[in-house]
Order: structure tokens, then C-alpha cells, then sequence
């Protein structure tokens, strides 16, 4: 139940880092990362990290297997 809890909130930092406020932090073409304006790149972090921590609760619940 306790992970249940962690899992939600590090989906909702992520969705609200990507949308407002997260948004207007980094909404400015300079500086670029990679070539990418940094609203791009904020976007593609994020996008990484979340999955970085799903994968992460889905280890933790299944015990890294999957049920076929």
C-alpha cells in the first residue's frame, strides 16, 4: 500500500514537471542541449525519469517477473 502512495506521487511530479509550472521553467530556446532547445530537452528528462521510476515500481511489485 505504501508504494502504492510513492509510485502516485512521483507520477504526478513528473506530469506537473512537464506541464505547469515545470513547463514555464524551461520554456526559453536558449540554452540548447544536444542541438535541442531546453523545452525539448526538459520534455525528453522527464520523459526518462518516468519510466526510470515505473520500471523501477514494477520491479519492486512483480519482483522483476512478468505474468504471462
Amino acid at each position: 500500500m505504501r508504494s502504492n502512495y510513492w509510485i502516485g506521487l512521483h507520477f504526478v511530479l513528473c506530469t506537473l514537471a512537464m506541464i505547469w509550472p515545470g513547463a514555464l521553467i524551461a520554456n526559453r530556446y536558449e540554452p540548447t542541449v544536444l542541438g535541442l532547445p531546453f523545452l525539448f530537452f526538459w520534455y525528453i528528462l522527464w520523459m526518462f525519469l518516468l519510466f526510470a521510476g515505473l520500471l523501477a515500481a514494477f520491479i519492486k511489485v512483480h519482483g522483476g517477473k512478468q505474468d504471462v
